[in-house]
């Protein structure tokens, strides 16, 4: 493969000899940097050993140690085509970007071999760009929170982020104080972009019982006008039994009066005045019962009379 062969001819012949020659302006080093540099060559050239073999894993590890122990330019290819040889292109396109920004020399070899692993690269990666809100929110690409966030310019309040990542499935969530979080699972294609917008909801506040309505006066809740309907409707009950029973009474009294078979005046008068008392309280019981009746359907189907206005826990709302 021509960027194996590339890699290699770089690791033994080029970069190491570019690492191992310090340059003649720097300063004088003191003994701790003399030190790191030794076991950064030490690593660089067991990193060099490890390439050559194609022993991706190790290669990668040696030349992670260099970079940490003094972290010189010239290492970046090499640990750059570790990386894309270990599956990781995200951190090889930064590699590779990295070096060919340093100017040190670098021989046109050089340069041509990292534009050409670049373009390598970045045919396995895409963009995931990220608009969230509130600005205050936290955008996390798979579980790894995204530090680099600038103000949206097309969403109100709103930051984004733009996460280069490995072609395939991932995680993108965000949080904030006081809102609910939100996630998405995306499928990025190699060299795509995909935008997800979290609008976070904030979280509704409450006064402890998870309820940000006050309590409604006594008798004005859903199970005070129930136990005032049902005790209408029992009042229209009795009422009108009271009145059917009244009312019969009353039309007997009236057929007793009325019967020509009875000639005593002073007992048909007192028939009489029974008749009307009876016809008086059967008035008065079926009055009872329509005006319980009609309570007791305002208060159990109806909101007339609700200062709350909901309906909730009733089983219908009747239009009137």
């Amino acid at each position: 493969m021509r960027l194996s062969a590339l890699a290699l001819v770089f690791a033994c012949v080029t970069v190491a000899p570019a690492i191992a020659i310090a340059k003649p302006e720097e300063p004088a080093a003191s003994p701790q940097e003399r030190e790191a540099r030794e076991k950064s060559r030490a690593a660089f050239r067991a990193g060099v050993a490890q390439l050559k073999a194609q022993d991706w894993k190790a290669a990668r590890s040696s030349f992670e140690q260099a970079w940490a122990l003094y972290p010189h330019p010239s290492i970046l290819l090499n640990l750059g085509i570790a990386r894309l040889r270990t599956d990781d292109p995200v951190l090889a396109e930064q590699d590779f970007v990295r070096f060919l920004s340093e100017d040190f020399g670098s021989t046109p070899e050089e340069l041509a071999g990292a534009r050409e692993a670049l373009a390598e690269a970045r045919t396995k990666i895409g963009t995931i760009r990220i608009v969230a809100s509130p600005a205050s929110a936290r955008i996390v690409v798979d579980g790894k929170t995204i530090a680099e966030r600038v103000r949206s310019e097309t969403e109100r309040e709103g930051i984004v982020a733009e996460v280069r990542a490995k072609a395939g499935k991932h995680s993108v969530a965000a949080d904030a104080d006081g809102y609910t979080a939100q996630e998405r699972n995306v499928d990025l294609a190699a060299k795509g972009e995909i935008e997800v917008k979290l609008a976070l909801a904030p979280i509704p506040k409450s006064g402890g019982g998870g309820s940000t309505t006050n309590p409604p006066p006594d008798g004005e809740g859903p199970n005070g006008r129930a136990i005032m309907g049902y005790a209408a409707g029992g009042l229209a009950v009795i009422g009108l039994a009271a009145g059917a029973f009244c009312g019969l009474r009353a039309i007997s009294l009236k057929n007793d009066y009325e019967d020509k078979s009875k000639a005593d005046s002073f007992q048909n008068a007192s028939v009489k005045s029974e008749g009307q008392t009876f016809r008086t309280l059967a008035d008065v019981g079926f009055g009872v019962a329509i005006v319980g009746g009609v309570a007791a359907v305002i208060l159990l189907f109806t909101d007339i009379g609700s200062s709350k206005g909901t309906d909730v826990g009733r089983p219908f709302v009747w239009k009137w």
